[in-house]
């Protein structure tokens, strides 16, 4: 390591390790494939370094940093950046660059102390802040930036910049510091009750209530708490927010849901750009058609298409043979190819314009309408398992019977109603059904609190054993606040939703949301009817209002505000530490050589050599008259000058020996005097 080139190199790797360390938060907000490149970059950059000629590395340098520029530049028009977001290039060269600087003063800060441990404080505070949603990185992050930043402080005490044994104490105590602060900003930031860290750490410490993770095409066993991830996965354009229909299911187990068996009569083929077989879902409601594209941004299951409700026809889809693509004819699954990120589709939707109104004006009574049900829909989607316990049966009977509800519009209003004012929305401590406990029966009569697949499930088996058909649904709740540029929005694993479908003789399937605090996008935005217990009827709740116990854990802008504050006074305040311990040291200092002045002059004025000590001073406080105190004085002042602490004497300040020993150099100079005179 003593040969000259090799030094270098190792530096700059730990310097680079440093930076990709701190930074790679702010690296995963571009693509990962973005992230990386730039990694790269700097990667290279670092090997440059360890060139010994300044030309060559000039060379070297200028050659990467032009190679980047136009890498950047030639993805944008390959990805089309340009077009959706013009900036992205100059944010990707201008990140390049940042990185670029961050090394450089890294390399600056790691033989100063205090400088150092500033920059490493901010750093720490950031990834603490990581750690709320991702705690498993954040944690690792933080381990290896503070492994990292010791290293490059053993590699400047190598080298001789950083000699004093002191400063490890104080790395060890401010390092300390740093945890503990970013903590705080990270705890004091506004939330939901249960950050998805610790939800995380808590699941998996309890074998017996695993945690669900957002959307899955796996429903067959439900239960346990819910964790959330706020990372981007899906990014829809649209003229207006509409929820993402992905997976339909029919059969429900008892724990579960999962699709009914199919056979080939059961599974139609529908071409690109052709009118699905057998027409939209529902009837007889006003709805409006509109383009919407979907583009995968992360790790997500597309299977079964996700789609807003309704598909009319798939105007774009990659991966198709012969332009076709599969239908579940008997739940409405749209079947397709797996897509990775980057891939996107386009299809064209048909939204009702509120259809809850034109329901609720139907007046026959369902026992009227309920032979024009079809006999596969009857066989399908009222099926219920033989160990439904009854008293789910008459608990729905119940309901119906307390709210007077005759129309099957007022069943299913009934019975959302009734969930909303009995069972209370949790994300957390939600137990997973004993062996041999139904699903719906643990949730309705012994937890009383879950989330959106408890509340659709509940409704759904409620409304079959009534005789209602219905199934469940899951996929993306999108609501305006979803949204990141005009018609453009963001969707990520926090927003995975479930949901009901109910069919109705004259009009089809029709969407419910039994969650309370949701409601379907196209539910109407006008002052919403109230049921006859005075609570909102089904399909007036909005999105954007939020529900008792938020659903999802997001990132808001006052957490990023708040951790953001919270850096900059831990970095302000070790600014100002940092000053105040330098101006205390050279104080001291000064007070050091004042009092040593003042030795100097004691041992001229009693003609003692320059190698005398302390001891041989004590004429010096005879002559003033103080003999008595001349003894203390001593040991305060060998125990200051030498370190020799001793418990008999009282810890003495630099100013007050100074004093001291001035006025006896006074008084034994007044006595000369006289005796002169």
């Amino acid at each position: 390591m003593a040969h000259g080139p090799v030094r270098r190199l190792v530096r700059s790797l730990l310097c680079f390790a440093w930076v990709v360390t701190a930074l790679a938060p702010v690296g995963f907000a571009f693509e990962r494939r973005a992230a990386f490149e730039v990694a790269a970059f700097w990667f290279a950059m670092c090997l440059g370094a360890a060139l010994t000629s300044p030309w060559k590395r000039g060379m070297a340098w200028a050659a990467l940093l032009i190679a980047q520029v136009v890498a950047a530049f030639e993805a944008a028009r390959l990805t089309g950046w340009f077009a959706n977001l013009g900036a992205a290039p100059w944010r990707l060269c201008a990140f390049s660059l940042a990185g670029l600087a961050a090394m450089g003063l890294v390399r600056y800060a790691y033989r100063r102390p205090f400088t150092w441990l500033l920059y490493n404080g901010v750093a720490q505070i950031g990834l603490v802040a990581v750690s709320l949603t991702h705690p498993a990185a954040g944690v690792c992050l933080e381990l290896m930036c503070l492994g990292l930043m010791l290293a490059l402080f053993a590699l400047a005490r190598w080298e001789g910049a950083v000699a004093r044994p002191s400063d490890w104490r104080r790395a060890a105590g401010v390092g300390a510091g740093i945890i503990l602060c970013g903590a705080a900003c990270a705890l004091a930031a506004p939330k939901a009750p249960l950050v998805p860290g610790v939800a995380r750490i808590v699941m998996s410490l309890v074998p017996r209530t695993p945690a669900r993770t957002g959307y899955s095409l796996d429903d067959s066993h439900l239960g346990g708490s819910l964790v959330t991830d706020p990372q981007p996965i899906l990014e829809m354009r649209a003229p207006v927010p509409l929820d993402l229909r992905g997976q339909v299911l029919s059969d429900y187990t008892g724990q579960g849901w999962v699709s009914v068996p199919l056979d080939g009569s059961d599974v139609a083929t529908a071409a690109i750009g052709q009118p699905l077989p057998g027409g939209l879902p529902f009837a007889h409601v006003a709805y409006r058609a509109m383009d919407v594209t979907v583009s995968v941004k992360g790790t997500v299951n597309t299977t079964d298409l996700l789609a807003p409700y309704a598909v009319d026809r798939v105007l774009r889809l990659p991966g198709l043979y012969g332009n076709e693509f599969a239908l579940d004819t008997v739940q409405g699954n749209i079947k397709a190819a797996p897509l990775g990120p980057g891939e996107s589709y386009e299809v064209e939707v048909a939204v009702p314009n509120n259809p809850y109104a034109r329901l609720a004006s139907v007046g026959a009574p369902f026992v009227a309408v309920r032979r024009d049900i079809p006999a596969s829909i009857r066989s399908f989607d009222t099926q219920l398992p033989a160990e439904l316990p009854a008293s789910v049966r008459q608990l729905a009977a119940r309901i119906v019977a307390q709210g007077h509800a005759v129309t099957e519009y007022e069943m299913v209003n009934a019975i959302i109603q009734y969930l909303a004012a009995h069972e209370r929305y949790d994300v957390s401590d939600v137990p997973v059904p004993q062996p041999g406990q139904d699903y719906v029966a643990q949730f309705l009569f012994d937890t009383h609190r879950g989330y959106c697949d408890n509340f659709a499930s509940a409704a759904a088996v409620m409304l079959r054993t009534l005789g209602v058909p219905a199934r469940f649904v899951t996929g993306f709740a999108v609501g305006a606040q979803n949204e990141v540029a005009p018609d453009t929005y963001v969707v990520s694993e926090a927003d995975a939703h479930a949901w009901i479908e109910v069919y109705f003789p004259e009009f089809g399937w029709i969407p419910f949301d039994a969650t309370p605090g949701f409601a379907m996008t196209f539910a109407p935005s006008s002052a919403p009817t109230r049921g006859a217990h005075g609570t909102l009827a089904p399909g007036t709740r909005r999105h954007s209002e939020a529900p008792a116990s938020p659903p999802v854990v997001r990132r808001e802008p006052l957490v990023v505000a708040s951790v953001a504050l919270g850096g900059a006074a831990a970095a302000l305040g070790a600014l100002w530490a940092a000053r105040r311990a330098r101006r205390r040291r050279a104080s001291r200092q000064e007070e050091r050589g004042e009092f040593l002045r003042l030795v100097r002059e004691a041992r001229a004025a009693l003609d003692l050599p320059p190698s005398a000590t302390l001891r041989h001073l004590r004429p010096l406080a005879e002559r003033a008259g103080a003999s008595d105190a001349f003894g203390p004085w001593l040991r305060a002042a060998e125990a200051k000058l030498y370190g020799a602490e001793s418990k008999a004497c009282e810890p003495a300040d630099w100013r007050d020996l100074s004093a001291t020993l001035s006025e006896w150099l006074e008084a034994a100079s007044r006595a000369g005097a006289e005796r002169i005179r």
